[in-house]
């Protein structure tokens, strides 16, 4: 039996030296006699013991002795750090730890040290103790912890605050929402993130309201308003709305906050305590009917488009009087009437009626001008009377509750005939949200869409890359899971590009281009789409394009990628438009 070490054992312990370095890990062995086989030089770096005590021969409680006397404490409970440690105790509890068949555990050796311990208990009783410092790791999740711990409590604030706040990207889409800003919707956040202004206020507001947007991103200047604005369920809000630029250049949000100063301004006028002006608004409130309701404004429509459009200008300063049984009459044409600066009030008879003249007559008071709804009973008497009173007639056939009856007849009729279009738009049911029938054979393609990217990918791990890099990129995007589901959300959402995974369960992606292309031959609409394939393979190139695929890109998938792909189909087409 030969007793001399191998010709090239010191090859192979220096081999196994440079490993350790390349792994950045330190190794430790001990036999089964818990004395040290070997120690790795990088054993040095995580404690700092005397170098003769690592050489072959040393017992295991001599090791751990030595780094007990240079004050490094691991394998010790948070709550007993504080407190005295006993030397013995320490040593004992270690080495019950080193005879454990498995050991696995990231201990703290410092203020802002960490190192995971591996053991090893091999069959034939030697141990294998494997270190690797993890501080990086351990910071990073510290950190990760503490913005999730900031980001929930920030998310409470805002939830608790009584004014509402909502945060705009830079494509004027929200990104977040308090309640007390959804409760001006009477809408929860997810009906309201994602969308746009226009998705929830009238044209004339919307425009508004954008344009204050685009100066506060462009110039970082804030930016402040006093508003006036209704909501859903009808009541007043006053409020002065501050607009602020926050983030770094390139991913800058918009926060608008609206105090709300209902208690002190009602009706547009600044309220005084013993003389002490409490509000004083230069200009008053703008009116800013933020919740819009398609109904009302389409009643509202109605009403006015009967009366004279010069005396309709020319209301403010004058008195007007309406005459109606209906209450959403009166509510649409008071407020109207009122916007424009009149004096206005309402009579539900022509008892009330005749009683309200005689009043404003012995007060020395004028009306100038008296709207009668021709469902008042006797509404005629009004009509033949001697005051010399300019009157309007109006037919409110459709308002209020028969309105609403109305477009559920005009829904029904339309839904028993088949629709020109065949499947291109998908089926809506009467709960969902109103939505607006048009000719889509007509309308632009870049004025359809309400997203701007669709990807079909049905890898979760993909899904995510996608929606991290189109999310980084500020585009709003919405993500299939198979082909079946991107022929669906294409028609309904109508995107600017599609990506389009080849493989997927249900439908594959050469399938559902084909279908794409098929509705597209009624529009006379193209969305470019790009074919995302694991390999370029020409036969699978050339079958995407025979399915009519704009272009392709390999996996894997990266934001230089996206990028140049997004601008090749989405910006270019858009400059394009406005060529």
């Amino acid at each position: 039996m030969n007793d001399v070490a191998s010709p090239d054992a010191n090859i192979r312990l220096g081999m196994f030296e440079a490993a350790c370095d390349i792994l950045a890990a330190a190794v430790i062995v001990y036999d089964k006699n818990d004395c040290l086989v070997f120690a790795s030089r990088q054993v040095l770096r995580y404690f700092p013991i005397p170098a003769d005590t690592l050489k072959p021969g040393t017992r295991l409680r001599d090791v751990l002795s030595a780094i007990f006397d240079s004050g490094v404490r691991y394998g010790i409970p948070p709550e007993q750090r504080h407190k005295a440690v006993n030397r013995e105790e320490w040593i004992s509890n270690r080495i019950s730890a080193h005879w454990r068949e498995q050991y696995d555990a990231v201990e703290r050796l410092g203020r802002d040290r960490w190192i995971h311990f591996r053991k090893r208990r091999l069959p034939s009783g030697y141990n294998v103790t494997t270190l690797v410092d993890v501080s990086e790791q351990k910071k990073q999740e510290e950190q990760w912890r503490s913005d999730l711990e900031r980001i929930a409590l920030t998310e409470e604030i805002l939830e608790t605050l009584p004014s509402p706040v909502v945060i705009k990207d830079r494509n004027f889409a929200y990104i977040a929402a308090n309640k007390a800003f959804c409760a001006i919707y009477n809408a929860n956040a997810d009906g309201i993130l994602g969308r746009s202004v226009w998705d929830l206020a009238d044209a004339e507001n919307a425009e508004r309201i954008e344009r204050s947007d685009r100066m506060v991103l462009e110039t970082g200047e804030p930016y402040s308003v006093p508003e006036h604005v209704i909501r859903a369920d009808g009541t007043d809000l006053y409020a002065i709305t501050r607009k602020y630029r926050i983030g770094a250049p390139g991913h800058h949000a918009i926060v608008t906050v609206m105090e709300d100063v209902t208690a002190l301004a009602a009706g547009n006028r600044a309220v005084s305590d013993d003389g002490d002006v409490l509000l004083s608004v230069p200009g008053g409130f703008v009116e800013a009917q933020n919740c819009f309701d398609p109904v009302r404004d389409a009643e509202r429509r109605l009403l006015l488009e009967q009366l004279n459009g010069d005396e309709l200008r020319a209301l403010s300063g004058k008195r007007a009087l309406v005459a109606t049984p209906n209450p959403r009459i009166e509510e649409i044409l008071v407020g109207e009437f009122r916007a424009r600066g009149a004096d206005c009030c309402a009579v539900h008879s022509v008892y009330e009626h005749d009683a309200f003249l005689a009043l404003a007559a012995r007060e020395g008071l004028s009306v100038d001008l008296v709207v009668i709804d021709n469902n008042l009973p006797d509404h005629e008497r009004i009509l033949s009377n001697d005051r010399g009173i300019a009157t309007r007639v109006i037919v409110p056939d459709g308002i209020g509750p028969d309105f609403m009856r109305t477009l559920v007849e005009e829904h029904e009729l339309l839904s028993e005939n088949a629709s020109p279009l065949g499947d291109i738009l998908t089926p809506v049911s009467l709960s969902d949200d109103w939505y607006i029938a048009t000719d889509i054979s007509v309308m632009l393609p870049g004025a359809v869409g309400d997203i701007e990217v669709l990807v079909a990918e049905d890898n979760q791990i993909n899904q995510f890359v996608f929606s991290q890099i189109l999310e980084g990129m500020g585009i709003s995007h919405r993500i299939a899971e198979n082909g079946e589901e991107a022929v669906m959300l294409w028609r309904k959402h109508q995107p600017r590009l599609v990506l389009m995974d080849i493989s997927m369960p249900v439908m594959n992606g050469i399938d559902a281009a084909m279908e794409i292309r098929e509705a597209e031959k009624l529009t006379g609409t193209h969305t470019p789409i790009v074919a995302v394939t694991a390999q370029a393979l020409n036969v699978d190139m050339q079958n995407c394009m025979d399915a009519g695929m704009d272009d392709y890109i390999t996996k894997p998938v990266s934001p230089d990628m996206i990028e140049a792909i997004y601008r090749r189909y989405v910006s270019s087409g858009r400059e394009k438009a406005v060529a």
